[in-house]
């Protein structure tokens, strides 16, 4: 008699573990996807692109009257001083950047054994989002968001000025199979699938200089490769999710490692990381 309880909860919980084995459940995904950027070669390369702007300007502090004698010095001295504020930046940036956006996802249902469903997500950020965003809070973003570099580093001038903003845009897309392990109010996903990342960081200086700085100021911007701070990749990944809540309107969230299998390297070397991730609620139908 006493093993007839123990049997119930035996036949119950197989009941649970089955149920979940073999969930099928569309969904609708609302929330912060994220991937991951490797900074390690392009923080190697601030070094060089400073060496190439140095070359640049070198003969226009010669014609000003500086010495070969005091601009080595002075190269030898900002390069110490990248070096140090390089490795400091390295000691508090963690190993992978985050890079967070706005997305959604659905999900298909499938009444497969070893499949649940196949979900398609995606997620988009840009710089006119992010305003937009930020106006909506109250906290609208300066356009451009330093009118005179001249006037910030100590060079005030009614001539001519220096002014820079940033341009950015970056956008994911996912796909995965996905099978759940699905216990009431809370349940744990698998899955595997390809993601498609891609982005861009374009920095925008305008600038009214002296005719004889002009060139000088081209060639530099030339020389710091703005136009490539870009990446785009092909990645597979493995998943693990959770989602805890009723059965129809859940928290959801899960971590994916991923593996590029393609991806494109411009001069400033951005690299995806091994890591991304998804934040933020689903509906069950």
């Amino acid at each position: 008699m006493k093993q007839r309880p123990a049997r119930t909860v035996l036949a119950i919980i197989c009941a649970l573990l089955i149920g979940g084995l073999s969930a099928v459940a569309g969904g609708l995904y609302v929330g912060v996807p994220a991937f991951t950027l490797d900074l390690s070669s392009t923080l190697a390369q601030v070094s060089v692109a400073f060496n190439d702007v140095f070359d640049i300007v070198e003969q226009t502090f010669i014609d000003l009257g500086a010495t070969q004698a005091e601009l080595d010095d002075m190269r030898a001295q900002i390069n110490t001083d990248l070096v140090d504020g390089i490795e400091s930046l390295r000691s508090v940036l963690p190993p992978f950047v985050p890079v967070p956006l706005v997305g959604c996802g659905f999900e298909f249902g499938l009444p497969l054994i070893l499949i649940d469903g196949i979900r398609i997500s995606g997620g988009w950020l840009s710089e006119s989002l992010v305003r937009s965003i930020s106006e909506m809070a109250g906290f609208p973003i300066p356009e451009p968001l330093f009118d005179d570099l001249l006037e910030a580093v100590g060079m005030e001038s009614d001539e001519y000025s220096v002014f820079a903003d940033l341009e950015f845009s970056a956008w994911s897309l996912s796909t995965e199979v996905v099978k759940r392990l699905d216990l009431l109010i809370l349940a744990l996903d698998f899955g595997v699938g390809l993601d498609l990342i891609k982005g861009r960081i374009l920095p925008v200086i305008s600038y009214d200089l002296p005719p004889e700085l002009i060139n000088v100021a081209a060639d530099v911007l030339d020389a710091l490769y703005l136009d490539e701070l870009t990446w785009s990749g092909l990645a597979a990944h493995g998943m693990i999710g959770f989602e805890v809540g009723l059965p129809f309107l859940r928290l959801y969230g899960d971590v994916r490692w991923t593996i590029p299998l393609s991806q494109t390297e411009e001069w400033w070397k951005l690299r995806l990381g091994p890591v991304s991730a998804l934040l933020g609620f689903v509906i069950r139908f």
